[in-house]
């Protein structure tokens, strides 16, 4: 089955919106508000890092893992639009800082990065997506360009979070916040997809 690369492009977007490096902003400068330069550069690189790796274990085992438990991709993209409902939700009505809740004691490196990356960036929502959109097509080049805005979405992570002083320095915490429910909407739009797709396969099967 051939896919239209728009495909690509609207799935890149999704998951633009769906892992929303910009949200994180906030608690990622907090977090790293006591480490050098240079260590800020490292904790972005390492969460970036962490971002993509879990996001390609998603694409290439995630199938194999619905398979192992008996799960269908019908039942699996309703229950990811209801878990990408409820994300959309928070985002969009709850206070930054009840949607990022804090960190447990630790490392620093165990306090940055796993809330950061998982499961704040590489969460359900980003997983649900990308293995939902891995079984649209079961080609090499589908994979790859999965892959491909896999990695792009890693670059993009890195370069937020590695410029996050400069960023929050140059916009408001208003601006921020309009750009979160902004996401918002675009979550509980992709959600309402998910489900209505989920919902189609299950009647027709």
């Amino acid at each position: 089955m051939e896919i239209d690369l728009t495909e690509y492009t609207k799935f890149f977007i999704a998951m633009i919106a769906i892992v929303d490096p910009l949200a994180i902003l906030p608690l990622y400068a907090q977090l790293t508000s006591n480490l050098s330069d240079h260590d800020k550069t490292r904790m972005a690189r390492r969460v970036a890092l962490a971002t993509f790796a879990a996001l390609t274990v998603a694409l290439f085992l995630g199938q194999y893992i619905l398979s192992f438990f008996g799960i269908s991709i019908a039942s699996f993209r309703i229950a990811g639009g209801l878990l990408l409902m409820i994300m959309a939700f928070q985002l969009i009505y709850l206070p930054m800082a009840e949607q990022v809740g804090g960190s447990e004691s630790g490392t620093i490196d165990t306090q940055v990065v796993v809330p950061l990356a998982i499961p704040l960036l590489a969460g359900p929502g980003a997983f649900s997506t990308v293995i939902v959109f891995s079984f649209r097509n079961d080609t090499w080049w589908h994979y790859g360009l999965i892959s491909a805005c896999i990695v792009l979405l890693g670059l993009i992570t890195w370069i937020a979070l590695h410029m996050a002083g400069k960023i929050l320095r140059h916009v408001s915490a208003t601006g921020i916040a309009i750009t979160v429910k902004v996401m918002g909407l675009i979550m509980a739009a992709i959600a309402v997809e998910f489900i209505a797709n989920g919902v189609r396969a299950l009647v027709t099967a």
